[in-house]
């Protein structure tokens, strides 16, 4: 019987880049909701879900 197979982790580089990359798109969305943007209400708060997703989704990247 074989032993199980470990997953390779990410390169600090790959998770670094992950990570900058959610933040700053999760920052331009909270960016793009702000009152003086263009956009309908409800738009703003689409993107105001989405800015915090990718925040989150970040941090959940970081710490893999």
């Amino acid at each position: 019987m074989e032993a199980p197979k470990a997953k390779p982790g990410d390169c600090i580089s790959c998770r670094i880049v992950g990570t900058g990359t959610f933040a700053s798109v999760g920052c331009y969305a909270l960016w793009q909701s702000r009152a003086v943007a263009p956009g309908t209400p409800m738009q703003k708060r689409v993107m105001a879900g989405v800015g915090v997703g990718m925040l989150i989704a970040s941090v959940f990247r970081w710490y893999k």
